[in-house]
């Protein structure tokens, strides 16, 4: 079919293409320029803390079952007002 050329032209695409990509994609410069810029991880101050003590996690929950009752009762209120 394609010869004995064709062959060794198909064997030096198959060993050098990954070895090509592996230098240029591994290579410390593409590295610098494209990878090293992002930021992968958020600001540790912006990130969510959760609480550590049971005193904290009180306050959380009881701050939690109040913003509750609000949108629970706003809910209300509003049903009522759509009513009338």
């Amino acid at each position: 079919m394609g010869g004995p050329r064709l062959e060794v032209m198909k064997f030096g695409v198959y060993v050098f293409f990954p070895v090509g990509v592996m230098l240029y994609f591994g290579g410390p410069e593409f590295y610098d320029n494209y990878v090293k810029g992002i930021k992968f991880w958020p600001d540790i101050n912006t990130t969510y803390k959760p609480p550590t003590t049971s005193d904290e996690v009180r306050s959380a929950l009881e701050k939690m079952k109040s913003d509750r009752e609000d949108r629970w009762r706003k809910a209300l209120q509003e049903k009522k007002n759509n009513e009338q």
